[in-house]
């Protein structure tokens, strides 16, 4: 009969430990150095043959990086807050400063699209497009900014479904880089 009670307990501590083991907690996350430095490779630099022009404040979780003389800009910002309530403060602070967003349900615990283009005609890389992400996930929040026009259309997405997401996945790539 002990023995039972002994597998019981044991197939329990197994299950508890499976089940903790698939946790959909985000990951924790840390800043290690210039925020620049985690977009060295992103979407718009594997387009643009020129490197950007840099403007970084560590300090404050901040990068912008500007290419083809200005025509294309993207700006980083990330930060992980002492604890989840001060990361939702900023991630609200930053939606209500944006307006009309597009809530996204697959990308961190809570995130958005701002976009913006002259949607009176079809979306093209030439025209003048603003597509923001942000994300909060746990404590850190992170705004993914992509504001500009290309000059050559070559090798550029098509469609705005396809830039956005070439876009995300710099986003996600991001948060990859700041998961501990």
């Amino acid at each position: 009969m002990l023995s039972i009670a002994r597998r019981a307990a044991t197939a329990l501590i197994l299950a508890s430990t499976l089940l903790a083991g698939c946790s959909d907690d985000p990951p924790d996350y840390e800043i290690k150095g210039d925020v620049c430095d985690l977009i060295t490779e992103n979407a718009v630099q594997a387009r643009v043959s020129e490197p950007p022009e840099v403007q970084s404040d560590p300090a404050n979780g901040q990068c912008e990086l500007a290419y083809a003389s200005g025509s294309i800009t993207l700006l980083l910002f990330a930060e992980v807050f002492p604890d989840p309530a001060a990361a939702t403060v900023k991630f609200d602070q930053f939606k209500s400063a944006d307006g009309t967003v597009e809530a996204l349900d697959d990308l961190g615990e809570a995130a958005y699209l701002r976009r913006w283009h002259d949607d009176s005609k079809p979306w093209s890389p030439q025209d003048l497009s603003v597509f923001k992400f942000v994300v909060r996930d746990g404590s850190l929040v992170l705004s993914y900014h992509y504001s500009g026009f290309v000059t050559d259309p070559a090798g550029w997405p098509a469609t705005e479904q396809e830039m956005q997401a070439l876009l995300r996945a710099d986003v996600q790539s991001v948060m990859e880089k700041l998961a501990v």
